[in-house]
């Protein structure tokens, strides 16, 4: 590789973003994984996520405890326990649980990682000695 000329050649894919882009490509990743559909009736856009663990209970802004869902269920949701109420819905399925399940545990998340095949960019040392 020899010496860097610039900074610029030390940065490996490594993306800079402000707490907004970073917060919006968060939310957008989320929204993506459920097809940009309502996690709860599957029938209307997701505009909003909501905690599956609602905050006022203890919970989290952690990935695993945000769903995206449509308006309309978010705020007919409120801060109840998700099971609870999506069992109480018209719309309720078991598929739609069992996928609302996996993702609280990360288990599509984990598998989507392994499945992707990633660039090995990191550098490798070498023990024996370099002659230059």
């Amino acid at each position: 590789m020899g010496i860097a000329e610039d900074w610029a050649e030390l940065m490996f894919s490594l993306d800079c973003l402000s707490k907004g882009s970073a917060k919006r490509k968060f939310r957008r990743s989320i929204k993506y994984g459920w097809g940009g559909l309502c996690a709860y009736c599957r029938s209307n856009r997701a505009t909003t996520l909501d905690h599956l663990k609602p905050k006022s209970r203890g919970g989290s802004s952690l990935r695993s405890n945000l769903i995206p869902a449509c308006q309309a269920c978010n705020h007919s949701k409120g801060s109840r326990h998700w099971l609870e109420w999506f069992q109480e819905q018209s719309f309720f399925n078991e598929t739609a649980k069992e996928l609302i399940e996996e993702w609280i545990s990360n288990k599509r998340f984990i598998e989507e990682e392994l499945d992707e095949e990633r660039p090995n960019n990191r550098a490798k040392i070498c023990p024996e000695p370099c002659t230059i």
